[in-house]
C-alpha cells in the first residue's frame, strides 16, 4: 500500500511540474466583468466554452456566472466546485456593515488551463463606490491601461489565490469595522452604567436599541459565510479540488495548485478561522451590549419609580397636616393666634424639607 501511495504522489508531482512547465510558456487569458452587459455575458461565456474541447459549462456554473440566482447577493454560499475541465467557484463579502441588511457581493468565477472568467454581481440598488473599489482590487493582476480581457502569465491557481485573497482581506476589514462599532457602543454604555451621577439615558435608549439591533443583524448575518469560506480553502488544502484527465495538459489529474500557491490556502484557511473566531466573539459582546442596556433601562426604571415614591411621600405628610387641621372643629390649638398661619406653613415646610433630605441622600432624588 505505501508503494502505491508513493507512485501517485510520485505522478501527482510529475503531472504537476509538467503543468507548471506548460503555463510558463502559455498565457492564460483573464477576463473581468463588473456587473456586465447579456452581450458581454454571452462573448465571455462563449470564448470560455470554445477552450472546453467540445465541452460547455454547467447550468449550475452557467446559473452564477449569470447571476440568475437571487440567493447570490442574499445568502450566498462561498464553494469551489471541479468541473472535470475547470474549476467553478464563488466567494462572497458584506455589502455594508451598518445598513442593517443582508446584502452581498458574489464573486463568481470559472478557470479552466486556458482561460479565467470573474464576474462581481451585487444588488442594483447599492452603490457604486463599494462595488468599483472591490472590482479594482479583483483585477487588480492587469493596469489601468488594457482593458479587462487580456493575458497574463499568472496560471489557475494564481486566480484563485489573488481572488481569495482579496477577499479574505475585505472580511477582515469589514469585521474589524464591525468590532469596533461594537467596543464604541459598549465603551459609552458602561461608561454610564458604571457613573454614579448619570442616572438615565433615556433619550438614547430607543436609538442603542436599533444600532445593537443592527449589528447583531449584521453579525449573524456573515456568520454562514465565513464558515463557508473555510470549506472552501479546506477542500482545496485537502486535495480535493482537481481538474481531471482528459482536460489537462497530462494524462493524470492536475492539481492546480503549486506548493507555493498552496501555502498561501493554508494562511487564507488560518485566517478564515481567525475570521470565524472573531465573529463568534463579536455574537458574545453583542449579546453583553443587550445585557448593559438592559441593565441601565432597568436602573432608569427603577430611579423613576423612586422619584414618584418620593414626591408622593413628600407631599403625603403635609397632605396628612392639612387634612388633620382642616377637620371642622371650633376648638384648635391656635385657632385665634397671631401667627396661625405662619406656624402651620413652616410645620409644613420642615417636615418637606427633612423628607427631600433624606431622600437625596438615599440617592432617590
Amino acid at each position: 500500500m505505501g508503494g502505491e501511495q508513493a507512485a501517485r504522489l510520485t505522478g501527482l508531482v510529475s503531472a504537476r511540474l509538467a503543468y507548471s512547465e506548460i503555463v510558463k510558456t502559455a498565457n492564460l487569458r483573464c477576463v473581468y466583468l463588473d456587473h456586465p452587459t447579456t452581450t458581454e455575458l454571452d462573448s465571455a461565456l462563449s470564448a470560455f466554452e470554445g477552450g472546453l474541447k467540445g465541452r460547455r459549462l454547467h447550468e449550475t456554473a452557467r446559473l452564477g456566472l449569470t447571476g440568475q440566482n437571487p440567493l447570490d447577493v442574499r445568502e450566498p454560499f462561498p464553494k469551489v466546485e471541479s468541473h472535470d475541465a475547470y474549476l467553478y467557484g464563488v466567494l462572497a463579502t458584506p455589502t455594508d456593515i451598518e445598513d442593517g441588511r443582508s446584502d452581498f457581493f458574489s464573486v463568481q468565477f470559472v478557470v479552466s488551463e486556458a482561460m479565467a472568467i470573474v464576474i462581481l454581481w451585487g444588488p442594483n440598488e447599492m452603490g457604486r463606490t463599494r462595488s468599483t473599489e472591490l472590482f479594482g482590487k479583483i483585477s487588480s493582476d492587469r493596469s489601468t491601461s488594457v482593458p479587462t480581457n487580456h493575458s497574463t502569465s499568472e496560471d489557475p491557481g494564481d486566480v484563485f489565490v489573488r481572488l481569495a485573497k482579496v477577499i479574505v482581506t475585505d472580511l477582515q476589514a469589514l469585521v474589524s469595522s464591525l468590532h469596533d462599532a461594537v467596543q464604541r457602543e459598549l465603551a459609552e454604555i458602561e461608561s454610564a452604567l458604571f457613573n454614579e451621577r448619570y442616572q438615565s439615558m433615556s433619550a438614547e435608549a430607543s436609538r442603542k436599541y436599533q444600532m445593537i439591533s443592527r449589528l447583531k443583524f449584521e453579525v449573524v448575518s456573515i456568520e454562514s459565510m465565513i464558515a463557508e469560506t473555510q470549506n472552501v480553502f479546506n477542500a482545496i488544502s485537502s486535495g480535493r479540488v482537481l481538474i481531471h484527465p482528459p482536460f489537462t495538459s497530462g494524462k493524470t489529474e492536475t492539481p492546480p495548485f503549486s506548493s507555493d500557491q498552496r501555502i498561501w490556502i493554508e494562511d487564507l484557511l488560518m485566517r478564515a478561522r481567525s475570521l470565524k473566531a472573531q465573529r463568534d466573539g463579536l455574537e458574545e459582546e453583542v449579546r453583553l451590549l443587550y445585557e448593559r442596556l438592559e441593565s441601565l433601562e432597568t436602573r432608569r426604571q427603577t430611579a423613576a419609580q423612586m422619584r414618584f415614591a418620593a414626591v408622593a411621600s413628600i407631599l403625603l405628610l403635609p397632605a396628612l397636616i392639612v387634612g388633620y387641621f382642616g377637620q371642622n372643629f371650633e376648638i384648635n390649638p391656635w385657632t385665634n393666634a397671631k401667627w396661625s398661619w405662619e406656624i402651620s406653613a413652616g410645620v409644613l415646610a420642615f417636615f418637606a424639607l427633612v423628607q427631600f433630605i433624606y431622600f437625596k441622600k438615599k440617592k432617590w432624588l
